[in-house]
């Protein structure tokens, strides 16, 4: 690993001490872990005007076996939360 020196505000060095202490984690694990998911989700490089076409103007796709329960298990797809039963009915 390198070490790197960081300056936080007061407020946010707080927060943050809080949050990984509510994780029981250091703060330097928690910032890392952060600082990990962020990249994740930026992704870094920007897709081209062509590949954004190609995906915009796709043919619809056709699942071959669709679930009847995707709207109620979204978070399960999305988020990997677990499926939610079907509501009864009286």
């Amino acid at each position: 690993m390198h070490r790197t020196q960081l300056l936080l505000p007061p407020d946010l060095h707080r927060r943050a001490a809080e949050a990984a202490s509510a994780r029981r984690m250091s703060l330097g694990s928690l910032v890392r872990e952060v600082l990990g998911e962020y990249l994740a989700r930026a992704g870094g490089v920007q897709p081209s005007p062509e590949a954004v076409d190609e995906v915009l103007l796709a043919e619809p796709y056709e699942d071959p076996d669709p679930d009847p329960e995707l709207s109620t298990n979204v978070d399960h797809y999305l988020y990997g939360a677990p499926r939610r039963r079907p509501r009864r009915r009286r």
